[in-house]
């Protein structure tokens, strides 16, 4: 695939990929390449869900800091945030910041120790801090660390789907009726504060959480990334459904890599990656790696009537070496699989020294599935 189909297809996609995923902070030098706290992914075990499912999310959060005066926790703010306006994320903030307002769901949501738990790895129902509620987070205000009032860190969460999450929904008519559903997760090598209300700042994306040091320092984004979760709720009996993709295995210069268990949620991680390291100002040949994904992942859909088929693509990271694309496309909507391993492969470059990281790859379908694996690497 060209270059200039790879980058159609980071502006294309890739916003859209943060979008029903996770979001975090831009400015980053080389988006592929990971040296500080990053969320590359998050994911839902139903994308879509029927009003009142019990739904599991995870997030893929990374620390790849040089330096670790604290270690990086993964904390999911005790709030489900239903039918924010407009489908806006930051339509949700203005409960964490107790000016009330539409979005959260005060009723059967996080706020009521009902819908968000500790999330599955946890080993718990409803955590110590989860009743806290949005509310009681904004009375506590700023400089106070949160940490007593969230559920325990995890990078799993479960929480239940809003009951009237599509009634309550603003549709439009001619399209097919939806509710949504927002979990705020954020990677912070220290612990959360609220930050002080600014009257004169008038952007509504402002964040207002931040992450502190234990001198209640605020840290800054090599330290702290601020994320969320989308879910899409549809009623029962309309036939909608998304699952997320499947990774079949993984490809390396032509050879398999096999696959091993993980964690719960999403992710795998695969056996150890050893590679000789590149001699300095010699040349190196690259290594060809990417996902193997059944022609399965690629679900056919009807949206607002129209016949339609997923397009799925990888998003690619690593901590040591080089990658040559930031993303690869899998599966086209119109013309299906782009090919086997020789058409999708990203090219990684081992570095000149030796060293231990990982790469990271993450298959996304456009309609907010999203699985990844993990590549523990050693250049020797």
């Amino acid at each position: 695939m060209g270059r200039l189909r790879v980058l159609t297809l980071r502006l294309g996609l890739a916003a859209g990929a943060w979008a029903v995923s996770s979001c975090a902070p831009s400015g980053f030098e080389n988006p592929t390449q990971v040296d500080s706290v990053r969320i590359l992914a998050s994911s839902a075990d139903t994308p879509y869900a029927a009003p009142g499912a019990t739904v599991n999310v995870s997030v893929l959060a990374v620390d790849e800091r040089p330096d670790q005066p604290e270690p990086m926790q993964v904390y999911w703010i005790p709030l489900v945030c239903k039918d924010p306006p407009n489908d806006a994320y930051y339509g949700c903030f203005a409960q964490l910041e107790g000016r009330g307002g539409r979005g959260a769901d005060a009723g059967a949501g996080a706020g009521a120790g009902a819908d968000a738990g500790a999330g599955a790895g946890a080993g718990a129902g409803a955590g110590a801090g989860a009743g806290a509620g949005p509310g009681a987070l904004a009375r506590i205000g700023p400089g106070v660390d949160l940490t007593p009032f969230l559920p325990p860190p995890s990078p799993y969460f479960q929480f239940k789907m809003p009951e009237d999450a599509v009634s309550a929904h603003e549709q439009t008519p001619g399209t097919d009726a939806y509710g949504l559903a927002i979990l705020f997760n954020v990677a912070c090598a220290g612990h959360l504060e609220l930050l002080p209300l600014d009257p004169s700042n008038v952007n509504p994306q402002t964040v207002p959480l931040g992450c502190f040091d234990a001198a209640h320092h605020q840290l800054g984004p090599k330290d702290f990334v601020f994320g969320f979760t989308r879910v899409y709720a549809y009623p029962p009996g309309s036939g909608i459904t998304n699952a997320n993709p499947v990774l079949g295995g993984m490809d390396v210069d032509g050879q398999p890599l096999d696959l091993l268990p993980g964690p719960p949620g999403p992710g795998v991680v695969t056996k150890l990656l050893t590679h000789a390291a590149c001699s300095p100002g010699g040349s190196c040949p690259k290594v060809h790696l990417g996902p193997v994904v059944p022609a399965s992942s690629q679900e056919a859909y009807t949206l607002n009537g129209t016949p339609l088929k997923e397009e799925i693509w990888a998003d690619f990271f690593a901590s040591i070496g080089t990658l040559t694309d930031g993303a690869r496309l899998l599966y086209d909507a119109k013309s299906g699989s782009i090919g086997g391993p020789s058409d999708t492969d990203n090219q990684w470059q081992p570095p000149d020294a030796p060293g231990e990281g990982y790469i990271w790859i993450v298959v996304h379908d456009n309609r907010g599935g999203a699985t990844w694996a993990t590549i523990h690497v050693l250049v020797q």
